[in-house]
């Protein structure tokens, strides 16, 4: 309860609402299913404590209701003091400008630590990096000169020798499976009756897998893959049919 909530003057007023209910003979639960007031304002009233009401237009509201209903005429308590109410209002505005300011404080300070130790860190390891990278320009300069040259010379001696080599072509991996892919097309590539590869290929993807015989492909959209088993190209085309699906078959023969 508030203390300047209540007053005298509010007491003696709630006991001229209670005279007046008794002398109609009517207990406080009449009073509210007649009134539709809620039972506990109607105790605030008849007590002189107003502190259960919400604001002093919803106290004023109620307490015309429940005067009019019992036809007397009193006048409306003057708990609500202007002066009173605008300290409250300062108070709580002070209170909670200093809780803000503290945390306001508090999460600056917060900051500034976290600066000041990043700044620290990242010049403590540019120190170290600095060290670390002259240590290694040295060794490299010291050591690893001679190694540079004599790679170089190296160098120079192989495209001598390449010069003398003919071109070779590059011998394919045997049991190499190799797929170009020029649009969307799907594959099913089977190892015996083992299914080991479902995939959906799209514009300039490539396969491999190493592979050996037995073993099937069945391609969607076969005008879009060109392929090489063992280096030798692989007809997709001839035998597609209508939907362009073909299945190829490579046996142990």
């Amino acid at each position: 309860m508030t203390d300047y909530l209540k007053s005298a003057n509010s007491a003696k007023t709630g006991i001229s609402f209670k005279d007046a209910r008794l002398e109609q003979k009517l207990t406080i639960e009449d009073v509210a299913d007649k009134t539709l007031i809620n039972i506990k304002y109607i105790k605030a009233i008849e007590s002189g404590d107003y502190s259960d009401f919400p604001s002093e237009g919803f106290a004023r509201a109620y307490f015309i209701k429940y005067q009019d209903f019992l036809g007397i005429q009193c006048d409306f308590p003057s708990i609500y003091v202007s002066e009173n109410r605008k300290d409250q209002i300062v108070k709580k505005s002070v209170a909670v400008f200093n809780k803000s300011f503290k945390k306001f404080v508090l999460a600056i300070g917060l900051v500034l630590c976290i600066l000041v130790a990043s700044i620290l860190i990242r010049t403590l390891l540019g120190d170290i990096n600095t060290e670390k990278k002259d240590q290694y320009e040295t060794d490299i300069s010291k050591e690893s000169l001679s190694q540079i040259i004599t790679s170089v010379n190296k160098n120079k001696a192989m495209e001598y020798v390449q010069e003398d080599i003919p071109n070779t072509p590059l011998l394919m991996t045997e049991n190499q499976l190799q797929l170009t892919f020029s649009d969307e097309c799907w594959i099913e590539l089977y190892s015996g009756d083992t299914l080991i590869e479902s995939q959906l290929f799209q514009s300039g993807d490539s396969y491999t897998i190493f592979i050996e015989k037995p073993y099937k492909i069945i391609v969607g959209n076969a005008n879009a893959v060109t392929g090489a088993y063992n280096g030798v190209e692989i007809d997709f085309i001839t035998n597609a049919n209508r939907l362009n699906v073909n299945t190829i078959i490579f046996n142990n023969e």
